[in-house]
């Protein structure tokens, strides 16, 4: 797997954690215990700092960027990010989905348990309460987070944590 260190900025890996070989991770990134890092994932801190914190999914393709004279990006513990999102410089609160090609620009604040709708554009300095459902381009809050959708989202981390043991396990290259 491609990690960088970029000037001094060095990341950061929890044993714990798995990262695929095909994703690429840069600079100042730190991805705490039981993360899955996905392939095609980039996470690019040459500018801010990015942190994922425990038991958090960032599936493939997702791209993470932190920019200079910003905050960085924090994701939270227990967070799902699909597949494609994007996000630069936001801060993730524990428990959230971020749907699969969502994109979440400057300084956007998902508190938890905040659903972010697949292929949402969350405009900058945009706040995302509690328990909300956010969906469109841009993204509004259209209903409270179902408890299905709760269930739905700690079944998916307990999914993610197991399968970051079965991939250090058992993912074997099979032809380069």
């Amino acid at each position: 797997m491609p990690i960088y260190e970029f000037g001094s900025k060095r990341p950061q890996i929890a044993e714990e954690s798995y990262v695929h070989p095909e994703a690429v991770i840069i600079g100042n990134v730190k991805i705490e215990g039981e993360c899955f890092i996905g392939p095609g994932a980039v996470m690019r801190a040459d500018f801010g700092s990015i942190v994922i914190q425990d038991g958090t999914s960032i599936q493939d393709n997702v791209v993470i960027h932190a920019d200079e004279h910003l905050p960085g990006v924090l994701v939270e513990r227990d967070v799902i990010v699909g597949h494609s999102a994007i996000l630069h410089d936001a801060h993730i609160k524990p428990e959230c989905v971020i749907g699969m090609g969502a994109i979440l620009l400057y300084d956007v604040v998902c508190e938890e348990g905040v659903f972010v709708a697949a292929g949402s554009v969350v405009s900058s300095n945009t706040h995302i309460t509690a328990g909300k459902l956010a969906a469109g381009n841009p993204a509004r809050i259209i209903k409270n987070v179902s408890p299905e959708q709760v269930r739905y989202a700690r079944e998916g981390v307990q999914l993610y944590r197991k399968l970051v043991r079965e991939y250090r396990d058992t993912l074997r290259l099979v032809s380069p």
